[in-house]
């Protein structure tokens, strides 16, 4: 099993530093609606919403390790057994498990979420 320092770079970012990058992301996937299908309500801005979060989930975390968020909050997105990027169709499945909310809020003792145990990755902190 991978160890992790407790503090500072490469310990798995915990809940403030997840919250702060879902929050960015969130924020960026609200814009995007609003610009795509003008302000809320609307029949289709939810599901704008929700896509653009997951296709920047889907696409940073494949390209780059990290998303707009993750960069802001200093997290990225790493491999478990070498820390290297993701493959992308663990990517695929990360961000599918995601979609589903609950495996990202149910974490283990190392503070790994389901969807990352499930995609054998870790979020872990850049600073």
């Amino acid at each position: 099993m991978t160890t992790y320092p407790e503090h500072g770079p490469g310990a798995v970012a915990g809940i403030g530093v997840r919250l702060a990058a879902f929050l960015v992301d969130s924020l960026i996937a609200v814009g995007i609606a609003i610009a795509s299908t003008g302000p809320p309500p609307n029949s289709r801005y939810n599901i704008v919403v929700l896509a653009a979060f997951l296709a920047i989930e889907l696409i940073f975390v494949a390209v780059a390790g990290q998303t707009p968020g993750m960069r802001v909050a200093g997290a990225v997105v790493v491999r478990v057994p070498d820390g290297g990027r993701p493959r992308p169709a663990w990517v695929i499945v990360r961000t599918l498990l995601l979609a589903a909310v609950l495996p990202a809020l149910i974490v283990d003792a190392s503070g790994r979420a389901m969807h990352d145990r499930a995609a054998g990755t870790v979020m872990v902190r850049t600073r």
